[in-house]
């Protein structure tokens, strides 16, 4: 793992422990940007870019019988209760006490999951073809643009052809997204403004883009993998 996810993981890791410690994270940005309008467009837009998304499942379809990953979960299993799609949920994170917090969860709440692993995106724990769809929400913004590429070839190997696939990066041309970076790098998660058109010419070599949402903070891909 390179220095700058190492960096992301420990900020990931962090915001669990203040949750455990009955801390809100963001109270710990400057009193100024956070009680600032800027802030409250950027939660709000932000609301319809989250892995629970209801287009999300619309395009995705999650059948029974079909296995789903959920590439960087973070905790969307419990805020999300993705569970409840009828697929069979598989999540990784690089965070380890994110996922010994959706494990417990799990347990807890007698979930019946596909599993939780601690992995990174690049070195997915999966043999080829393992899943009929996936979606990596909130991922690829904490990545280099090196790293982008090696993750969507690892997508492409564990999806199955035609398999689906939700995908997201900051939409630079979006109002709030300077609000964003600026959330970011104050919760100690370094984001990285990735060219649209250098995105989308890895994308497009390994996937079909049925459409993109560009109307909120993220731009979202919806994707199907071509072998």
């Amino acid at each position: 793992m390179d220095e700058r996810l190492s960096r992301i993981r420990r900020a990931y890791d962090l915001t669990v422990q203040q949750y455990r410690d009955g801390i809100e994270p963001l109270d710990q940005v400057p009193t100024d940007f956070r009680n600032s309008p800027e802030l409250a467009a950027l939660l709000d837009d932000a609301k319809a870019c989250n892995s629970g998304a209801p287009e999300n499942r619309e395009f995705l379809d999650p059948k029974a019988g079909r296995r789903f990953l959920d590439v960087g979960c973070a905790a969307s299993l419990a805020n999300y209760r993705l569970d409840r799609w009828e697929s069979r949920y598989f999540g990784i994170d690089i965070s380890s006490r994110l996922v010994a917090a959706m494990n417990r969860f799990a347990q807890e709440n007698r979930i019946a999951i596909g599993g939780l692993s601690v992995a990174e995106l690049a070195a997915l724990p999966f043999t080829v073809d393992s899943f009929d769809i996936a979606a990596a929400i909130g991922v690829l913004e904490y990545c280099s643009g090196d790293y982008v590429a090696s993750a969507l070839s690892e997508l492409h190997r564990v999806l199955k052809p035609e398999a689906g696939l939700v995908l997201d990066i900051p939409n630079l041309e979006n109002p709030h997204v300077d609000a964003m970076f600026r959330l970011e790098e104050c919760l100690g998660r370094t984001a990285i403004r990735h060219s649209r058109v250098t995105f989308e010419r890895s994308l497009v070599s390994l996937f079909s883009v049925d459409r993109c949402d560009d109307t909120h903070v993220m731009l979202k891909y919806f994707c199907r993998v071509v072998k």
